[in-house]
């Protein structure tokens, strides 16, 4: 129920010789945010195979917790990342990094966030330690079960719209707020949103934070672009 509004938001960033492509998994628990890793690493591998094989140059694997993404790697000629990893990999050439991640209390099919620690092992298997000067949660509504089973069977669009519209208050009010604490009192110089629901939302408090921010949907979109012509010398 994503794909569209993912796909609206990379294309105008896109390259022009970019053709963008936005695909979901089959066979996976129907969760309004990411369910169980566990539940889809089959179905991801052999997505990123098929991705291989249908002439594609580059994959990112659309979630900020970069889930089998090293495995992925090994499984294709094409480079393959995610969002957490382009980001630690950019951010360098501007500054230090200060991580906002949400903070969710999902349902029990759902593996949410209710730490940012998955993002401290991140930084740590990345080995991007001395690049990173924070990282923070911020609490970030969901829908109720009982609207969520409702309308995934009666209205999906609107099921993406009461997310998407949780996720841009969130935006506007608690990753706001410690976006500027990154930057206040752990004296980051860049900023990432760590969660691609977030993907095209940065904008409604640029204007607010004196830093350079990593959009967790663009910025792999444009390191998978690098990775993808570095790939064809």
């Amino acid at each position: 129920m994503y794909d569209k509004y993912m796909s609206d938001v990379m294309s105008p960033y896109a390259n022009p010789d970019t053709d963008l492509v936005v695909r979901s998994l089959n066979d996976v628990p129907k969760t309004p945010f990411l369910p169980s890793p566990a539940l889809f690493f089959n179905q991801l591998f052999q997505a990123v195979i098929q991705g291989e094989k249908d002439g594609f140059d580059g994959v990112v694997v659309g979630c900020c917790a970069d889930p089998a993404v090293r495995d992925s790697k090994d499984l294709v000629n094409i480079p393959v990342t995610g969002p957490f990893e382009a980001a630690v990999r950019t951010s360098p050439a501007f500054g230090r990094l200060g991580v906002v991640a949400p903070q969710i209390n999902g349902s029990e099919d759902e593996n949410l966030p209710e730490t940012a620690n998955w993002a401290r092992a991140l930084v740590r298997e990345y080995q991007v330690d001395e690049y990173v000067a924070t990282i923070r949660s911020a609490p970030t509504g969901h829908p109720s079960d009982e609207d969520t089973t409702r309308l995934f069977s009666e209205d999906p669009d609107a099921l993406r719209e009461l997310v998407l519209g949780g996720m841009e208050t969130s935006m506007r009010t608690t990753a706001k707020e410690q976006a500027k604490a990154a930057l206040v009192d752990d004296e980051a110089s860049v900023l990432f949103f760590s969660c691609t629901l977030w993907g095209g939302m940065t904008g409604l408090i640029a204007e607010e934070l004196e830093a350079v921010i990593l959009d967790p949907v663009i910025t792999p979109l444009k390191y998978v672009e690098l990775l993808a012509a570095q790939n064809k010398y």
